[in-house]
Order: structure tokens, then C-alpha cells, then sequence
């Protein structure tokens, strides 16, 4: 890869704007006169690697005609998450290809792909005469998440409406994909069991938490 520092802003890529559609993505972007093709890279939201680090099997090559041929560029999310796309401005020089190192925000843009699905169900049992009720946990996932995704959250009273609203109790194992069912615990009668994503919003971006 022949890379050189951007030296004029008449080179760079700017105004880039997204379409999305179900799994369809639709780029524009202001391309200058000045410049021959772009390279496109793709990769999630928390994995971007620096130029320097790029080799031609990370980006793809793309030309005016097909920009102009497509309006722009397309291409699908295959997978869940947030992704980023940062688009290259390129000339030819002396038959050989330049790439210029552009790394300020015009260039960059982020896409959020469709959710996973997590569905969890919380099933309690009182029992006759007794102070405690028993509590079984089920989570039902598209994919194998972390454990430190999800926590429950106890309460007593009345059920938590936020993460912080009770005593915090982490999973300790990791959640494989499809169905896994918790062993049986106890809970005093005037308690209540809700789960939440450990950092909120955050996981909220990027999966959906279904109850059953």
C-alpha cells in the first residue's frame, strides 16, 4: 500500500451520508475531480485499525464509474453490531496507486446493524407457608454473549425499574447461543427479580432484551 499524507482538502472525501435500509447500506460522499478511486474499510464500531495497519485484503477498491453507476456505494450488514466505514481518496501517479492517509471525521461513518435478539424469562414459585419463593432464570440468545452482559437486579417491594434500582447480582457464567436454564434459587416472598443489561444504553444499541 503506497501511502502519503493528505496535503490539500481538495483530495479529501467529505459529506459522507448513509441510507439503511433493513440490511442495505447506501454511501455518499463528496468526491473531487482531483481524485481517481476510493478505498472503503469496514469494521466494527470498537475494532478500527489505523492506517499503518491496513493491508488490501482490509478495504476495497472502488471506482468513479461504480459510484456513478450506483448513486454512491451499497453493500449489506451480514451481522448484528455497530460498524464503522471510513472511505480512502486515492490518485495515480507514475502508474502506481496513492493512497491518501485522510483520518479526520469526514471520512468516517458509523452504522448500526439489526439487534440480537436476547429473550429471558423469570418464573417464581411461592410456596404454601413458607417465607421464601423460588426463582428460575432462563436466557434464550441468537449468539453467545459474555456474562457481564446481563445482570438481575433484586428488590424488595416492589419489581426494579433500572439497573440501579436494587442490589446488582452478576451472572458467573458465559451465555451460549439458544437456551440455558439457571439452577433454582431462593428469594424472600417480598422480593423481586428483573434483568438489565449491565451498562445500558450502550448494550441497548446493539441487542434487544425480550421478556417472555
Amino acid at each position: 500500500m503506497n501511502w502519503e499524507p493528505i496535503t490539500s482538502p481538495d483530495h479529501e472525501v467529505k459529506d459522507l451520508r448513509k441510507t439503511v435500509r433493513d440490511s442495505e447500506i447506501h454511501l455518499t460522499w463528496f468526491w473531487s475531480k482531483e481524485i481517481d478511486f476510493v478505498y472503503i474499510y469496514k469494521a466494527p464500531a470498537d475494532a478500527i485499525q489505523p492506517f499503518e495497519r491496513l493491508s488490501e485484503q482490509d478495504i476495497r477498491l472502488y471506482t468513479r464509474e461504480e459510484y456513478k453507476a450506483n448513486q454512491g456505494y451499497l453493500g449489506r450488514l451480514d451481522a448484528f453490531g455497530r460498524y464503522a466505514y471510513r472511505i480512502f481518496p486515492c490518485q495515480k501517479r507514475d502508474g502506481k496507486l496513492i493512497v491518501y492517509a485522510q483520518e479526520n471525521e469526514n471520512n468516517l461513518i458509523f452504522i448500526t446493524g439489526a439487534k440480537a435478539k436476547i429473550k429471558f424469562s423469570i418464573l417464581m414459585k411461592k410456596a404454601f407457608l413458607r417465607p421464601k419463593k423460588r426463582v428460575l432464570i432462563s436466557i434464550d440468545t441468537e449468539y453467545p454473549l459474555d456474562k457481564d452482559l446481563l445482570v438481575y437486579v433484586k428488590k424488595t417491594g416492589s419489581p426494579p425499574i433500572s439497573v440501579e434500582d436494587g442490589t446488582i447480582i452478576p451472572f458467573v457464567r458465559d451465555f451460549p447461543a439458544g437456551k440455558t436454564e439457571f439452577p433454582e434459587f431462593e428469594i424472600n416472598k417480598d422480593e423481586y427479580i428483573r434483568i438489565f443489561f449491565s451498562n445500558g444504553k450502550q448494550s441497548a444499541e446493539v441487542y434487544e432484551l425480550i421478556p417472555e
